[in-house]
């Protein structure tokens, strides 16, 4: 991975077979980075997806094997209450038959390249669990 700094946060380049959500995650830990917005584009290699179901409160996984074009991914980079980052980004993956598919992204090493635009929102984006949803949603708070 390499990245540089511009005026509104970060430049990413994963390159060919880094791990893009833990690289992603430790970023923003050696950074104290505690609110960002996450849009990426590029390859990813085996992603895995998920699908939330609120009725049950739990995630459908599928791991798409092989290289697949990133369409998109979009999303937002907070923390738990316990201070860990929270990597919250969606993706849509297209296959070599021009299908695509959609999920939270899991998991995923880079394809060819990863390149992600991290804009730090200079400001803590907290995540606090929700009983009723079943997930950490943002507990936004007014700018002092």
């Amino acid at each position: 991975m390499e990245w540089q700094p511009v005026r509104e946060g970060y430049l990413i380049r994963f390159h060919h077979g880094d791990d893009v959500v833990a690289g992603l995650l430790e970023f923003a830990r050696a950074r104290g980075i505690e609110g960002a917005w996450v849009n990426a584009l590029g390859a990813i290699a085996d992603p895995e997806l998920g699908y939330y179901h609120l009725e049950t409160k739990s995630y459908t996984r599928q791991v798409f094997a092989g290289e697949w074009e990133i369409a998109s991914i979009v999303g937002n980079l907070g923390r738990f209450e316990d201070g860990t980052p929270a990597l919250h980004v969606h993706a849509t993956i297209g296959g070599t038959d021009f299908t695509t598919r959609g999920g939270h992204l899991f998991a995923g090493r880079a394809g060819a390249t990863c390149e992600v635009f991290l804009r730090d929102l200079g400001r803590p984006l907290r995540r606090v669990k929700d009983e009723a949803i079943g997930l950490p949603l943002w507990r936004l708070e007014q700018a002092s």
